[in-house]
């Protein structure tokens, strides 16, 4: 082999790899000039170059907790240092912004999710720099608490719940998620005797020697505050309040001396006539009593005596209207307050409507409705069912993704139905 044939074979040999590399290394730097911003930022801290322009930034990382981003200098973790459509520059939806480093499915771990988590307002509580309280949060707990449930429904009653009183409301509920009402963070009973031994002499005392360690303390005491010694809810059913706990049951027992609605109807007898309807909600409850399938029987914070807020008590039943409401654009104004349009022991109106078809056109709601729109009445037939048209007819009462809470669109798709073209 000549000397030239070789050093064209290995010359041109040597020559590929080199453009070779030139082209990998070439390569590479643009890779690296177009990394996402989160990974660029993941390379090196920023902050030397943000303060240079932004020195008023050094009091918003200069707490005593910051947010570990921060603390490592990579402010175009969050921030794009170019242009953002969201404002301050945050690089993506605020809303997901935080769930980029934060394991969302931990976050939202449980059925109950706190509104502001469900909505994304991490920042409602949260700096997102620095803070002196502990999570990064903006205020005490109990003061970042009392900006969205007011003190005075709280703890401005005259008697105070100890831990209420020290501001510790993470010491019964969760902040984000739980799988229990009111975001405990355990079950109602074994949380009142993680503080409250059953065994307690005072305890025993004062519950006439009951033995109260499987009791429901909340259906008697208020969590919070009360006006009441012993923070005995506010209204009080009458043979509670006066101590006649034999009126109910049987001597020294919790157990019940009647069984059945017999229980209250003895003294409520007027009120079965309100079940003897076409409709009623009378229906087994604990012990086989109805009755205390919506009532207290020993005190309540509610009127009438109720177990909990009157939507939340409806809702445990009617949980496919629950989760109607939860996903309907559009709501009934109305939807809190079921009492405001249906009688809640027994009707002979369809739905235990309390004024039958002429419930929404009472004088405080839709007084007049039925005369200048759609007509409706007993003269005025649904092609579809051959029954009379109501409001219902086009209305969902519970909620619709549609305006007006309309069962179809309203420009066209809900009159069709009727109307062929």
């Amino acid at each position: 082999m000549s000397k030239n044939h070789g050093f064209r074979r290995y010359g041109l040999r040597t020559f590929c790899s080199l453009l070779g590399a030139a082209v990998l290394v070439a390569a590479a730097t643009v890779f690296i000039f177009f990394l996402p911003q989160d990974a660029q930022s993941a390379r090196r801290s920023t902050s030397f170059l943000c303060m240079d322009c932004h020195p008023e930034a050094k009091e918003l990382i200069s707490k005593g907790n910051v947010h570990k981003p921060v603390k490592l200098g990579l402010c175009t973790s969050c921030h794009n240092p170019h242009a953002s459509k969201h404002a301050n520059l945050i690089g993506s939806d605020i809303n997901a912004l935080c769930y980029n480093c934060h394991d969302q499915k931990r976050v939202l771990a449980g059925t109950e999710v706190h509104a502001p988590v469900e909505e994304g307002a991490c920042l409602e509580c949260h700096d997102p720099h620095s803070s002196n309280q502990k999570g990064l949060l903006k205020k005490t707990a109990s003061e970042a608490c009392y900006s969205c449930h007011p003190r005075k429904d709280i703890s401005a009653k005259k008697n105070v719940h100890p831990e209420v009183k020290k501001g510790n409301c993470l010491g019964c509920h969760r902040p984000h998620a739980s799988d229990r009402a009111g975001l405990l963070t355990k079950d109602r009973r074994r949380l009142c005797t993680g503080c409250h031994s059953a065994k307690d002499e005072r305890l025993v005392s004062s519950h006439r020697g009951l033995n109260v360690a499987k009791a429901d303390c909340i259906g008697c005491h208020s969590p919070h505050s009360s006006d009441n010694v012993g923070i005995l809810k506010a209204s009080m059913h009458k043979p509670f309040k006066d101590r006649k706990c034999g009126a109910c049951h049987l001597p020294g027992s919790s157990k019940v001396s009647r069984t059945g609605t017999r229980l209250c109807t003895e003294c409520h007898e007027s009120k079965m006539s309100d079940f003897n309807k076409r409709y009623s909600h009378l229906v087994n409850g604990d012990g086989l009593n109805p009755c205390v399938n919506c009532h207290n029987p020993h005190s309540s914070d509610e009127e009438y005596l109720l177990k909990d807020k009157e939507e939340r008590l409806c809702f445990s039943c009617h949980e496919d209207t629950e989760k109607l409401t939860a996903k309907s654009n559009f709501t009934h104004a109305e939807i809190q307050k079921c009492s405001s349009c249906h009688v809640s022991h027994g009707s002979n109106e369809q739905y235990f409507l309390a004024a039958g078809e002429g419930t929404c056109s009472t004088e405080q709601c839709h007084a007049t409705q039925g005369r200048f729109t759609h007509p409706v009445g007993d003269e005025v037939i649904d092609p579809r069912s051959n029954t009379p048209m109501n409001c219902s007819t086009c209305h969902n009462p519970m909620g619709s993704p549609e305006e007006f809470i309309l069962r179809g669109g309203k420009d066209r798709e809900l009159c069709i139905q009727c109307h062929q073209v």
